[in-house]
């Protein structure tokens, strides 16, 4: 039987935890703290799908400790979760799957290796690796070293779209519950990700369910056993929901930007519960490259204006679960949710139960969020039709009435999408040079298209690094600005600008020369009650920067910020490798080999100043540059 476990109980519980319980609670915020998240991805030439581990360890005179691993079913995207520290990465393809490197398996290291310096909280980005066949042996198979890591027991794979059962036990209510006491914890067992239920098929729509605090995929076992499946495939977002819910956003989006790389999929629908649609409306706001394939956006009984009880539980109580912190009203979180509307062109369905109770001490509520929150006006301005339901927290999601609107809103979402788009595509052939022909391959390119004369947002392509021809598509027919983006080198011509007619293949081609870069993000240092790992303290509105000052080798360069500049003048003069200060990020281009001064002056922050190496052909995104306020 599901379980669903509301925020409000799980506060009131807090308080009677054994000491146990109440420990590890602790501990695992504690570790939150000191913890940091590793990005980067995994390239191999090898064209078959044979699974693959990456490994983060410390090495100290060759006594080696494996801090975090995770496996993937495909090359791609991957996330490791390690305490502050320095650390060795090594990726290899597990040909016999014995969980161990055996020689003439493809591998590879970040670096020959290089040690990754983390910092507490955050994330560091930009850690590639390539896959060869004649890497380095390293110091460790790690024979034994990683089931013992994770008590036994095989990861599963953190590669978005992983095929999995909804009976597996990870999946279970119990499992979803250790995600909101132990996020940490549950990361590291069982990862952040986008599951599929059925191998990916182009012919369906795929329909992305978010489920709330405490809850698990099983939660929608209602919904996906209703739905016509020869029409819709149901894609499960599972996330440990104790996380701060910007860190758990953020890898919603770089999961389904993984996924867009790889099927282009024309169309996609939400349909999140709870805190689920706190986490889904923050992804769906950012203008990534699958948001023009976002159609339909359902919350369910979403605490939109907050929960006081979080209030109390952070103000009071003697562990506090991280992602309460977001939820308290009008926190930080849900302020810069709410800055941006959604975008008109995604149909958003608000739902909410009435079926529950009120007194002196709590407002009329569905036994768990309250219909104040749940009716935030803030997220009613932004529906196309709010609906509520003689249902509670918890039978709503296994309402016949809630499936029979639902089902309502997919005939309507249906009968209306074809109006929007064009289903007969055109191609572009690509070629790539690289001048001169023997440089490094950078791990990661991507073709940019942007369309001519309007502010749409771009559509990002992967490109292969290692073909110097291929194909891409399909593309909707329409003129466009095309770039091929490869960091660490500018690309001539920065800009093609040519017209995509249905059915025709358009050539573009590109050459790269190496270029040093030194870029960044600046945020602020957080408290160290603010300190998570995925979560960077963006800046307050009231500091301005004034002025990014880098210097070094006979250069000399100040930037400050152009925050009146349109979000594609700001693309256009990054493509053309143009330095640029836009808000809280910058990037100067065209930088020879060497060391760097970069100082960053800030209204209201203390002097910031780092050194900065630059290398033509090799750029790694540093960690945000935190500021310390006055």
């Amino acid at each position: 039987m599901r379980r669903f476990v509301s925020i409000s109980i799980l506060i009131m519980i807090l308080w009677s935890l054994n000491g146990c319980a109440l420990v590890k609670l602790r501990e695992d915020v504690q570790f939150s703290k000191d913890s940091c998240l590793l990005f980067g991805e995994i390239v191999s030439p090898s064209p078959l799908k044979i699974p693959i581990v990456v490994v983060a360890y410390s090495n100290n005179k060759g006594n080696i400790t494996v801090a975090d691993y995770t496996v993937l079913s495909e090359p791609g995207q991957y996330e490791l979760l390690v305490q502050d520290g320095n650390y060795e990465l090594f990726a290899f393809e597990d040909a016999n799957g014995d969980f161990s490197y055996n020689q003439g398996e493809l591998a590879g290291y970040y670096g020959k290796p290089a040690k990754v310096k983390t910092q507490m909280g955050g994330g560091v980005f930009g850690l590639d690796i390539i896959l060869t066949p004649q890497t380095k042996q390293p110091v460790s198979s790690f024979a034994n070293m990683l089931a013992e890591f994770s008590g036994g027991k095989r990861k599963p794979s953190t590669s978005a779209g992983t095929l999995a059962s909804l009976n597996d036990p990870a999946f279970s209510a119990e499992n979803g519950l250790n995600g909101f006491w132990t996020p940490l914890e549950f990361f590291k067992q069982t990862g952040c990700n986008i599951f599929f239920i059925e191998p990916y098929d182009s012919q369906k729509t795929p329909i992305l369910f978010v489920h709330g605090a405490a809850g698990s995929p099983q939660d929608w076992l209602y919904f996906i056993n209703n739905l016509d499946r020869s029409r819709y495939q149901p894609w499960i977002f599972y996330y440990p929901s104790g996380a701060r819910l910007d860190t758990t956003s953020f890898l919603l989006r770089t999961k389904l930007y993984d996924l867009y790389r790889k099927y282009q999929f024309e169309s996609l629908y939400v349909v999140a519960h709870s805190m689920g649609g706190l986490v889904s409306r923050s992804a769906i706001i950012e203008k990534d490259n699958f948001h023009h394939a976002l159609k339909l956006f359902v919350s369910i009984s979403t605490p939109w204006g907050g929960e006081a009880r979080a209030k109390t539980g952070v103000e009071n109580s003697p562990a506090v679960i991280p992602s309460w912190k977001d939820v308290v009203p009008d926190s930080d979180f849900i302020q810069r949710m709410f800055a941006t509307k959604i975008d008109p062109s995604i149909h958003y369905y608000l739902f909410f139960g009435h079926k529950g109770g009120g007194s002196l001490f709590r407002p009329n509520n569905d036994n768990t969020v309250t219909l104040e929150s749940m009716l935030d006006l803030r997220a009613q301005a932004d529906a196309l039709k709010v609906s509520g339901l003689n249902e509670d927290h918890v039978s709503i999601l296994s309402s016949p009435e809630m499936m029979t609107q639902f089902k309502s809103i997919l005939t309507h979402t249906e009968k209306n999408r074809g109006k929007t788009y064009a289903h007969s595509k055109g191609y572009l052939h690509v070629e790539h040079a690289f001048d001169p022909p023997n440089v490094k391959i950078p791990s990661q390119m991507a073709l940019v298209l942007a369309t001519t004369g309007t502010e749409e947002k771009e559509t990002q392509l992967k490109i292969n690094p290692f073909l110097l021809q291929q194909e891409t598509g399909a593309i909707v027919p329409k003129k466009y600005d095309v770039s091929l983006c490869a960091l660490g080198f500018k690309t001539d011509p920065d800009k093609i600008t040519l017209d995509i007619k249905p059915g025709k293949i358009t050539e573009a081609r590109f050459t790269l020369k190496p270029q040093g870069m030194v870029a960044g993000i600046i945020a602020a240092t957080a408290s160290a009650d603010d300190s998570y790992w995925g979560f960077d303290k963006e800046l307050p509105e009231q500091v301005k920067i004034r002025a990014i000052k880098l210097t070094g080798n006979g250069i000399t360069r100040t930037l400050a910020p152009a925050n009146a500049m349109r979000d594609r003048e700001v693309l256009a003069t990054f493509l053309s490798s143009k330095d640029y200060a836009f808000k809280n990020s910058f990037a100067f281009f065209d930088i020879p080999a060497g060391e760097y001064d970069l100082e960053i002056a800030a209204e209201g922050c203390k002097p910031f100043r780092t050194k900065i190496k630059a290398q033509p052909g090799e750029f790694i995104p540093p960690s945000p540059f935190r500021l310390i306020l006055q």
